[in-house]
């Protein structure tokens, strides 16, 4: 005889409103096909209890909410279920014992849900996070924008998409990732040393990017939008479109992107246009104890740099970075010439999750495919000077075992390889060498609640090994292996001091091993020329030189180690808060990149930039304050501060985010002009000069060898900071039905200015006014 399931299990969790984040009471929640049901009290809480069963489907209904069907099992966490006002364009979202920060409960951090994505479709990764205090970011150009958190970026912001580490060449501020951000479901930023949830690349905070959530119970539904816009001509389309039942689901999604060349206000800002193409597939099997998930994404991207970025001779090199516009100003055009890069990345995952009373142990492995040729102003320029395959695989475990004497966490293990080959055929020394990558690690992370209070504790231990094969000056083979071990740790406190005031801090280190091209980089890299730590070395006379490679004999080269504190207190109550944010990140052997020398080459005088070390100190402010002046009437005002310095020698550091101060003003009303919903939202910022820049040598002074320069000299640069800037943009989103559409005005104003962290800025101004129309169609 087949024993009885006992009645023992429960579904308890919050519903809130998918636009205020607040409770929601008195919500009918029953389960489907059965008489079974309750009322979510006053603070949206419910509890249902005394089942004979592990899994049902919720039904959540409410007068003048969109209603929410969610597939629940019981080994998972409290579900918080988000419900979307009726005359929203929201729709309900389910979060299963899940936070902003991921596993990492006392890191700062800020989440951009789908809503927020869906009216940033044109834009990049980094420039969707740009509008979070304290995240900006760095570029160059237009087209090939990076995140920064906290003045940090590179390979020390990890990018984490659909759960792995984002294999891609992620060195300098020169490759952006290859993520298409109309096939998220959210972005969320971790603002804390994150080395022991992620591992060395995430020295400076995280980007996690969720791909669709495969919900099960749901109705084929689907988007359709399309769009243009006025600067750089461009237009774009996209689609997406998913659906699910008790055992399946599945998720489709497309894009396409291309835009010509942009202006500023004064002139076309010639070779700046763009095509992006991409696709991704989701799938979801569900058994009872068992969850499988597959997901493929392509993108392909081919980008134009700004031409006048490349100059032919001395003369016109010293003009370029003296002139007030371009020396390269040609007709409004939509092909993409040299100097551009082109590149392509393949990503897969396999994630298995298993269910027991023992806990959730969840697998994923992931193979990822990253190929990127650049092409430059040469008398070649159909074969490009850099030609890299970057193929990145990944497998973790992991173990989010049951709460015991009061510990509840993740143990993981995680093996990393990475192998990275030049093609053959562009006729230079390879920029960065071959090499390959293995590391493997152990961590975990562990809470305890007591009281208002959850204290948290991480540790991670991680070892990597690199092998190497590049070619000499003289184009004969080197090769070299090393290996770096390191031990991570963080601590952290989440204190509830009342019912609307919450407090976090966390102290953690975090390690970096130095990359490719901080290591070897070797000649021509866009406008510049770049070498290095083992590149180039000074000789008894202090003059650089780079005619053989080091190793770490030479003992000159070790990685970074951080320690970041960083602490966030927050208010939230009638649909106002308040998030104050203040941190300090002091960093040994702190990696940058700065100019130190102009020299001839058979294109045309150029810039010298190499690597070097310090250790460096980051201190710095974010404050946000939301406040609801009336239902329908939000402001928000926030502000950005950060202050840097090369403690090794006292003195500034380079392309550090200056000051800035924002707000936004968002008007929302329904029933006008025959419409179910329209929003309209201003948004101001003023940036200021950095005037923590380093001093100024020109081009000409150096030429004429006014200022001598050795790798021991003070920092400069070739410019001086640009000067502050005020930004204004405006828009107007609308819903009838299942139609909705979206008017924007950025630089509304159009102003001229050069932004600071822009590469570019040394060449021409930033985008004037764009004026954006997109149409989208729900099912």
């Amino acid at each position: 005889m087949q024993s009885q399931s006992p009645c023992t299990y429960k579904i308890q969790g919050t519903i809130l409103d998918a636009e205020t984040k607040q409770p929601i009471p008195f919500v009918t929640v029953r389960i489907k096909d059965t008489e079974l049901g309750t009322v979510a009290d006053e603070n949206g809480k419910f509890l249902l209890d005394k089942l004979c069963k592990k899994e049902y489907t919720l039904l959540c209904s409410s007068i003048g909410y969109k209603p929410v069907a969610h597939h629940h099992d019981s080994y998972h966490e409290k579900p918080v279920i988000y419900m979307a006002p009726s005359s929203s364009d929201l729709e309900g979202v389910v979060v299963e014992g899940e936070t902003i920060t991921g596993d990492v409960k006392s890191l700062a951090g800020d989440r951009i849900d789908k809503a927020e994505l869906a009216a940033k479709t044109t834009t990049s990764l980094a420039a969707a996070v740009g509008d979070i205090q304290g995240v900006t970011f760095t570029s160059v150009g237009a087209n090939v924008q990076v995140p920064v958190i906290h003045g940090l970026y590179g390979n020390r912001i990890l990018v984490v998409n659909n759960g792995v580490k984002h294999g891609f060449q992620n060195w300098g501020s020169d490759h952006a990732p290859e993520i298409d951000i109309t096939s998220a479901d959210n972005v969320s930023v971790l603002k804390g040393a994150s080395g022991v949830r992620y591992g060395p690349e995430a020295l400076g905070g995280a980007v996690v990017v969720e791909g669709h959530s495969l919900d099960l119970s749901q109705k084929l539904h689907g988007n359709i939008s399309s769009g243009y816009q006025t600067n750089g001509r461009g237009y774009h389309a996209n689609a997406n479109l998913g659906a699910g039942n008790e055992k399946f689901s599945y998720h489709l999604g497309a894009a396409y992107r291309r835009i010509g060349d942009r202006s500023a206000p004064d002139y076309v800002l010639t070779n700046t246009g763009m095509i992006e193409r991409s696709a991704s597939l989701g799938m979801r099997y569900h058994l009872p104890q068992w969850d499988f998930k597959v997901y493929y994404s392509y993108v392909n991207q081919d980008l134009g740099l700004l031409r006048s970025s490349v100059a032919d001779s001395g003369d016109l090199f010293a003009r370029s970075l003296s002139a007030s516009e371009p020396i390269i100003i040609r007709d409004f055009s939509y092909t993409i010439n040299e100097p551009r890069q082109n590149s392509t990345h393949h990503l897969g995952t396999l994630a298995i999750d298993w269910y027991s009373d023992l806990g959730k142990l969840k697998f994923l492995i992931s193979q990822q495919i990253n190929q990127r040729d650049e092409f430059d102003v040469r008398r070649n320029a159909d074969l490009p000077i850099i030609d890299l395959d970057l193929n990145t695989s990944n497998a973790r475990l992991e173990w989010y075992h049951p709460v015991w004497n009061g510990l509840e966490g993740i143990i993981g293990l995680q093996y990393f390889y990475q192998n990275n080959d030049n093609n053959p055929g562009t006729g230079t020394t390879p920029f960065i060498p071959n090499y390959n990558t293995n590391r493997i690690s152990l961590f975990a992370i562990e809470s305890l609640e007591k009281g208002k209070n959850t204290f948290e504790f991480g540790v991670r231990l991680d070892h990597e090994h690199n092998s190497v094969r590049g070619r000499e000056t003289n184009q004969d083979i080197f090769r070299n292996k090393y290996s770096f071990t390191n031990v991570t740790a963080s601590i952290g406190l989440v204190r509830e001091i009342s019912n609307d005031w919450s407090f976090r801090s966390n102290l953690g280190s975090a390690w970096r091993t130095p990359n490719m091209a901080e290591l070897y980089s070797f000649g021509q890299h866009g406008f510049k020329l770049q070498f290095g730590l083992w590149r180039y070395y000074s000789n008894d006379e202090g003059e650089l030189r780079t005619d053989r490679v080091l190793t770490e004999d030479d003992g000159i080269t070790e990685p970074e180690k951080g320690y970041k504190w960083i602490n966030e207190l927050s208010y939230q109550k009638d649909g106002n808060s308040l998030t104050l944010t203040a941190y300090s990140h002091y960093i040994e052997n702190f990696i940058f990149d700065r100019p130190v020398a102009v020299i001839g080459t058979i294109r045309g005088p150029m810039p010298v930039f190499i690597y070097d070390q310090a250790n460096a100190v980051f201190t710095g402010l974010d404050f946000t304050y939301k406040h609801a002046f009336k239902e329908n009437l939000k402001g928000t005002l926030g502000m950005s501060y950060l202050w840097s310095q090369n403690v090794s020698k006292d003195e500034p550091l380079i392309n550090q985010p200056p000051l800035n101060i924002n707000a936004e003003l968002s008007w929302k009303t329904s029933s006008i002009a025959g419409l179910d919903e329209s929003k309209l939202t201003m948004q101001t910022s003023y940036t200021f000069r950095q005037f923590q820049a380093p001093r100024t040598v020109s081009v000409e002074q150096l030429i004429n060898r006014e200022v001598i320069i050795t790798p021991e000299s003070e920092i400069f640069d070739f410019r001086d900071a640009p000067d502050g800037y005020f930004l204004a943009n405006v828009m107007w989103q609308w819903s009838k039905g299942r139609f909705g559409g979206q008017l924007e005005v950025r630089n509304i104003l159009n102003t001229s200015y050069r932004d600071y962290l822009n590469q570019m800025r040394y060449f021409a101004d930033e985008l004037g006014r764009n004026v954006l129309i997109t149409l989208n169609y729900k099912f």
